[in-house]
Order: C-alpha cells, then structure tokens, then sequence
C-alpha cells in the first residue's frame, strides 16, 4: 500500500470506500492514528506504520449498527484477525470476549476494529458491550472520552468519516490527567513503553502536524466539545485537562513519548526531543490553559 511497514492514508481511506458495504459507511467515523495521517496526509508523506482502522460505530450506545455492520462483514467473506481467546456465550463477561478485527475478503494489507461510543457521561472505565456474531457472542469496547470524537466530524475526499486531530487531542489528554503505570502489550518502533507516553506523544504530535493558530483555536472547540458530551462534568474536566501533560515533561518516559512521534506520525521529519519539549509548553498556553481558565 506503501512502502514498506507503511500505509498510504489516502489510499486506505479509498479501500475503505470501495470494500465496505456504501451504508456501513454512514455509521462509522475513523479514530486513531490513520484518521489523524488523513488529515495531514501533505505532511505525513509516505504514510504511517499502522494496519488498524479504528471504526467507531455512532451514535452512542448502537449495538445493533454494530452487529448488524460485523455480520454483514462475515457474511460478505471479511475474516477474523487471529484473536488471543475464543468466542463466548450470553453468559460470558463482556471484557473476557474476543474484539472484532476483522480483514477484507482478499487481502491482509489493513483490518478494522469495531469500538462503540459510550452512552451518558459517568466517569470511569466503561465496560464492554457483548455482541452476538454467527459465530458466538465478541466484546465490543468504549472509551471514557470516545464521545468527544464524534463532534466536529471531518469527511475525507472518499466520503468516510473521520474525528478531528483536536478532538483525538482531547481524548487523549483527559485520559491521561494521572500517569498511570501500563505498559503497551505491543512494542512500538522495537520497544515497550507506557501508554501514557504513547497516547500523550500523539497529542503533540497532532500539534506538530498542525498551525500555530489550528492550536490556538484547539480551545473553543474543547470547550464546544466537553460541554456538549459532559454537561454536569465539563468544569471538573476542564480545570484538569493539562494535569497529565505537565506531569509528562517532569518523567523520565518523555523519551517514550518522542520515540512514539518519531516512529510514528513524526517519522523522517528529525523531530529533536527538546523541540518536543517545546511543542509541550506552547501546547499548554495555547490551548490548555485558555480551557483551565474558563472552567
């Protein structure tokens, strides 16, 4: 699709279109890594080392859009991705069930991931929902802040659906206010690191990739965003959205997270760790704490 290890975002995102059913389409938007080199496909250039499309299904809480999308999937011939456990029954605890990563019918070049927005605005973990599959009953998972992707919807070229880089932004950042030990099960550009490094790295990343001034309009879109999908948590999320990152520049896994821009969104681009240190710190005035103050 690329050249080797690489994806081509806009060549996926045209692959997406031609193998997944035209109405599928309507109920999915792209997260993650590929919908962030999307968005900045002119700079990412030869693409990005990732075969995951993360779909999440919307509106928040379908169930049935997403077993309808997986069956239809199966029974037009897309196949499992080798999972870590087996199918289970209605009985079975949602989180010990196999996700569904699925690739197309004819090739391994990329798969999707089925994860679903989490209805209301409880804080904390969200469990997973269990889906029943011709082949038995898969877990289907949601993020805490998942929700915040859905506002500001970008579409590509191809017509898919994709969440804002402020918005995978702010997800990030408030998923990360506390570092919490957990390493990544997967290495990433030959090592093991902390999530946090992992997912806080994406975040400046995005603001290398952008403007100074797409940064600085970051923080009435956050706001925009927190208030529409948190109403009576907003203030609280508002006043913390920064906590995570300022901890990061004082860890000794900030080399993590440079290691994870400069294998991934960043690669060839000869990002120094002290200019990512300095991304970090106009992050924080220009859009962390404008968001903090208005809390």
């Amino acid at each position: 699709m690329s050249s080797a290890g690489t994806v081509d975002p806009r060549a996926l995102f045209a692959r997406l279109r031609d193998e997944l059913p035209g109405d599928v389409t309507d109920h999915i938007v792209v997260v993650g890594s590929l919908a962030a080199a999307y968005h900045h496909a002119d700079q990412v250039g030869r693409g990005v080392k990732t075969k995951d499309a993360d779909l999440v299904i919307h509106p928040a809480g379908h169930t049935v859009a997403a077993q309808e999308i997986a069956t239809r999937l199966l029974l037009r011939g897309w196949r499992e991705r080798a999972r870590d456990r087996e199918p289970g029954t209605a009985l079975t605890p949602p989180d010990e069930l196999p996700a569904i990563r699925l690739y197309p019918p004819d090739h391994d070049d990329y798969f999707v991931e089925l994860l679903m927005v989490p209805a209301g605005e409880t804080p904390g973990a969200k469990p997973w929902v269990s889906v029943e599959l011709p082949g038995g009953y898969y877990g289907l998972p949601g993020f805490e802040f998942l929700a915040l992707t859905m506002i500001d919807r970008q579409r590509g070229a191809d017509g898919i659906a994709y969440a804002h880089p402020a918005m995978m932004a702010l997800a990030n950042l408030l998923s990360h206010r506390e570092l919490r030990h957990h390493v990544m099960s997967a290495p990433i550009g030959g090592r093991l690191v902390e999530r946090y490094a992992k997912d806080l790295g994406r975040v400046l990343a995005l603001a290398r990739l952008a403007s100074r001034e797409d940064v600085e309009a970051w923080a009435p879109r956050w706001l925009f965003a927190l208030q529409a999908c948190f109403p009576t948590r907003w203030p609280e999320l508002a006043a913390s959205v920064g906590a995570g990152l300022r901890a990061l520049l004082d860890d000794a896994a900030f080399e993590e997270a440079w290691h994870c821009c400069n294998v991934g969104l960043l690669a060839n681009m000869g990002v120094m760790e002290t200019q990512l240190r300095a991304i970090a710190r106009q992050v924080i005035v220009d859009a962390i704490e404008p968001v903090e103050g208005a809390s």
